[in-house]
């Protein structure tokens, strides 16, 4: 029985025997008690779990030594409607109003199905292309990106896929990559929206946000250069009649006034955030979606460097030492001699 001082501390608990009971090897397990918890600071953090270290070893250990059972939440966290459970009765999986078997598999693509999961939105067929063809817009694999470059370093070295595609999901933590950016300006626009609404410009909403050195994401991109995605996505509304909705219009007002206020271009994150509030999407609803394509590339780059390793080097290649040039007058052999005759070889074919 978890018995701790505080929620967060309980949830942390829990999380661990859970762990336990799976054999989740220790050191991920952290993270899950981690992620409750969440103290400020690389030194609290250390803090934390120094001074609940045995708190933690006996939640794991129990966790190890229980029968096998499903997990257990508190009362709080049990919703109704629940959002998707095991009906044994039908023998098929509950999703929201539906059932995966019964209305799902066979009917809706895989884009569907989890757009519905994660928003409780229900796109048509064509909607739902547009939207595939959007992340595979983005399946960007560059090493250099801050979660591929993460995910390679683990891998490469051998700590296997889960292990990496947890740390590159834990990169995705920034505000300023994947979901959390793209969030991030789908509040900026929603703010545009309601200043538009009160009579106000979108130009007059980017300097204020200028003027108190906002930093709003979605807008410049300084590692790599200007977002080579960007015309690719504009020519994917267009040609699923979706270019002129009411926050990709917002969109292209805020991108022409950060350019012309501070020399700033709209990222793909800014472009989801459009495209998904005209969805009807909510922020947080945003951040799923988003990191949800980008999901694909981690574990891509997770297996590819897992199957590839670290190269071993190459060693040098042998270098023969210099001979010493012919000498012209005696001494010289045969080196001389033909070092000679091309001499000769050479005047005549000047002549």
């Amino acid at each position: 029985m978890i018995d701790a001082a505080d929620p967060a501390t309980a949830d942390a608990l829990a999380s661990l025997y859970d762990a336990g009971a799976l054999r989740v090897p220790p050191w991920m397990a952290l993270t899950t008690a981690l992620a409750s918890v969440r103290p400020d600071g690389l030194g609290a953090t250390i803090a934390w779990l120094v001074a609940h270290q045995a708190e933690l070893e006996r939640a794991y250990a129990d966790g190890g030594a229980a029968p096998l059972a499903v997990a257990a939440l508190p009362p709080g966290m049990q919703y109704q409607p629940e959002l998707g459970y095991l009906d044994r009765a039908r023998d098929d999986h509950a999703l929201r109003d539906r059932y995966l078997f019964a209305d799902l598999v066979g009917q809706q693509s895989f884009t569907q199905a989890a757009i519905y999961a994660i928003t409780g939105k229900a796109l048509g067929p064509r909607h739902a292309e547009l939207l595939d063809a959007f992340a595979t817009a983005n399946l960007l694999l560059d090493r250099r990106a801050w979660p591929m470059a993460v995910t390679r370093r683990v891998a490469a070295r051998g700590g296997g896929v889960g292990a990496a595609v947890m740390a590159g999901v834990a990169m995705m933590g920034s505000e300023v990559v994947a979901g959390a950016a793209a969030a991030d300006c789908a509040r900026f626009l929603e703010r545009c929206r309601a200043a538009t609404a009160a009579g106000r410009t979108v130009a007059d909403v980017v300097a204020e946000a200028l003027a108190r050195r906002e930093k709003v994401r979605g807008f410049g991109r300084p590692a790599v250069g200007p977002d080579e995605r960007v015309p690719v996505i504009e020519d994917l509304l267009r040609r699923y009649g979706r270019a002129d909705l009411p926050f990709v219009t917002l969109l292209r007002a805020a991108d022409d006034a950060f350019a012309a206020a501070k020399g700033l271009r709209s990222t793909a994150a800014a472009w989801a955030a459009a495209i998904l509030l005209d969805f009807d999407l909510t922020a947080a609803q945003v951040h799923a979606v988003s990191n949800h394509w980008v999901m694909a590339a981690v574990f891509a780059q997770a297996v590819y460097a897992d199957e590839r390793g670290v190269i071993e080097p190459r060693p040098a290649a042998r270098v023969e030492p210099a001979r010493p040039p012919a000498r012209a007058h005696g001494g010289g052999g045969e080196m001389s001699k033909c070092a000679t005759n091309q001499r000769l070889m050479s005047t005549v074919s000047e002549k």
